[in-house]
């Protein structure tokens, strides 16, 4: 395993030859470095995928800010207006100084009563040095107050806002997954998908106040503050602007640098997401092969790689504060030279000279607030490429226009000349032709790798067939809208999904809506219930994550209720048995039968019991259908059925054997 010294050297190295340039992305070693799968080894072949890069163009990226922000647009102009005002307050010292200095402290009234009408309050204001002093003073703190006023209100109402976009995005990119193809979901893996959803949206909605906020309020504030300069003396102000293209430049060379370098590392951090997600989600896998120890090396070597470039950013973010530090100085030192120059000739007040000091720093203020959102901006849209990467994925099977509702299913179900691929190059199922009745149940047995679940997975629709049809009740199930065709089907799987809840959360999965008594009486009829109540906290017991508190019978159970809650009109038993033990499948096959009953059911399974009793067997073997018909008549048949059934049944001494992958090679024979 390569130390993290060494993977950022050979970072370096790639950043030297331009692997990462420009607004786009391309390294390929460092993306395929941290794809490659957990626990794998130096030595892994495969492919790990194209490199990640930028998908979009900034302005597709800005236009993405605009459309975020569309029913927001009263809001960023209330944000806009209250920054006017903070420009204008953060003006007002400058003018009280100056005020100070050529007339209160020499000796004369206030200039600026001159504007008030005679009598009254400029009257009072003019009768001495100490009332126009006086009068500077109140007008300071009535700025100051006015001015930390507009400063909460602005803080509150960017916070306000950004809660709100950032909600906004989550929902939109979290419903948009949600409508992906279960082959786009995979490769974006699961860290991935959680670092869209919650880091990179954060990230994003900074981007309006990078974007719109703060420039807009740089952009007034130094459009102010030149006005006032050149009006002050033009001749002092170009001696003075004369040492910032200088350092505008400086930042411009190293701030084309940084954004690939921050989306490589917020890419670093999405893998080391997936990664320790599937750690702790195959833990008992990790701990059973002894691969603590690996695992935990090699995350801190990535997490070590990923903090020197890190640190490497920083430095370059570094040397743009070094260039502050060089030429602010100079600037100052330049005002202070020509303009007591010019205030030794008589060209200049010492208060404007104080004031243009004080104004010519300010103006750098704005140029660093403009510079360091161009900068952070490179983080926003880094975070937005992902985003939008994700939403330019096309959902998964779209229902098309006239499109068919059923609400009302009966469940006849027929396969004509089915044939489908995972890849264009490859064929799983050929050929198949297949009628269920309503109600009907067919057993769908054949040796691993035959296409059983690619079949289920086919009639429920979580792929679309490459040539043939699959009809529900008369109608192709592409025509059907999906929200009813998915209604109309219910899994229980080999794999029991829960989530991290109470039992009676994940049995009400089943259907929204349910009542607590409908529950319980689904739980019931699952032969689930006895084993609920005997837990401490009943149906209000938290599971654990992917129910990891319960048996491997109880959540099968859960699973089961949670079908017969969702009553549906088809049924599909995925090898729902088969890692359980004797004691806890008698106890499930009660509640299975309840199940299937008047219902159409598709069962894959191994065990004689199950398979002999459905009204019709398919048998797959290498993604055909070799056999089909009743237990009765594959037997009559005296095929590959027939051969393995015998076999099994003469060596277990009944129908309670189970069909295992030898059992199909040692009965397989020439199709």
């Amino acid at each position: 395993m390569k130390s993290s010294r060494q993977r950022f050297k050979d970072f370096l190295a790639r950043v030297k030859k331009g692997h990462l340039r420009g607004d786009r992305l391309v390294e390929p070693e460092a993306v395929r470095e941290f794809q490659r799968p957990m626990g794998g080894g130096r030595h892994m072949r495969g492919n790990w995928g194209p490199p990640h890069q930028f998908k979009f163009s900034k302005q597709k990226l800005l236009s993405e800010y605009a459309l975020m922000l569309r029913g927001y647009y009263g809001s960023v102009a209330v944000l806009l207006l209250v920054v006017l005002g903070t420009s204008l307050i953060t003006l007002s010292p400058a003018f009280v100084l100056k005020l100070a200095i050529d007339d209160v402290f020499a000796g004369k009234p206030l200039s600026i009563a001159r504007m008030l009408p005679a009598g009254g309050l400029r009257t009072w204001i003019t009768a001495s040095p100490e009332h126009g002093l006086a009068t500077l003073a109140i007008a300071l703190i009535i700025a100051e107050i006015i001015g930390v006023s507009l400063s909460w209100l602005r803080v509150l109402a960017v916070q306000r806002l950004n809660y709100k976009l950032a909600a906004t995005l989550r929902q939109r990119l979290h419903t948009h997954l949600s409508k992906l193809s279960l082959a786009q979901l995979a490769d974006f893996r699961t860290g991935g998908i959680i670092s869209r959803i919650m880091s990179d949206t954060d990230q994003i909605v900074g981007g309006v106040q990078n974007s719109i906020i703060t420039p807009a309020g740089a952009a007034l504030r130094m459009i102010l503050i030149l006005i006032i300069l050149i009006v002050t003396s033009w001749q002092l102000f170009v001696a003075a602007v004369i040492l910032i293209p200088p350092l505008i430049l400086v930042h411009l060379l190293i701030f084309r640098r940084l954004r690939p370098l921050w989306r490589n590392i917020q890419d670093d951090r999405s893998m080391l997401s997936a990664r320790v997600s599937d750690m702790y989600a195959g833990i008992r896998v990790v701990r059973s092969f002894r691969r603590e120890s690996t695992e935990l090396a090699e995350f801190a070597a990535r997490q070590h790689t990923m903090v020197r470039k890190q640190y490497y950013t920083s430095i370059l973010g570094r040397l743009l504060a070094t260039g502050w530090a060089v030429f602010v100085p100079a600037i100052g030192i330049v005002i202070l030279w020509y303009g007591g120059e010019m205030v030794l000739h008589h060209q200049l007040k010492v208060g404007n000279l104080v004031m243009f000091q004080y104004f010519a720093l300010m103006l750098l203020g704005p140029i660093t607030q403009m510079i360091d959102s161009m900068q952070a901006m490179q983080q926003n849209l880094g975070s937005l490429d992902r985003v939008c990467d994700v939403l330019s994925q096309p959902v998964d099977m779209p229902d098309k226009p006239g499109v068919i509702s059923l609400p009302h299913i009966e469940g006849r179900i027929e396969l004509a000349n089915v044939t489908f691929g995972y890849r264009d190059d490859q064929t799983v199922l050929h050929d198949i032709n297949l009628v269920i009745p309503a109600g009907g149940t067919l057993a769908v047995v054949g040796p691993s790798g035959s296409g059983k679940t690619t079949l289920v997975n086919l009639i429920a629709r979580f792929y679309d067939v490459r040539s043939g049809s699959i009809r529900l009740d008369g109608h192709d199930i592409r025509d059907i809208r999906l929200a009813d065709l998915r209604r109309s089907c219910a899994m229980v799987m080999q794999d029991v999904f829960l989530f991290d809840g109470t039992i009676e959360e994940n049995i009400a999965f089943g259907r929204r809506g349910a009542t607590h008594e409908e529950i319980v009486r689904a739980a019931k009829l699952a032969n689930a219930e006895g084993f609920i109540q005997e837990l401490e906290n009943g149906y209000d017991t938290q599971i654990g994550e992917r129910g990891s508190k319960l048996s491997g019978g109880q959540k099968q159970r859960i699973s089961i209720a949670r079908a017969i809650l969702a009553d549906p009109p088809v049924l599909i038993l995925d090898e729902a048995t088969s890692s359980l033990d004797a004691v806890s499948e008698r106890a499930i096959q009660d509640s299975l039968r309840l199940l299937m009953r008047h219902r159409t059911t598709i069962i894959i399974a191994h065990r004689l019991s199950t398979i002999m009793h459905a009204d019709a067997i398919a048998v797959l073997v290498e993604g055909r259908l070799s056999e089909y018909g009743s237990h009765a008549e594959l037997i009559e048949h005296a095929g590959m059925y027939h051969a393995m059934f015998s076999q099994q049944s003469l060596a277990a001494g009944g129908h309670d054997a189970m069909l295992t992958d030898e059992m199909w090679s040692q009965s397989a024979r020439p199709l």
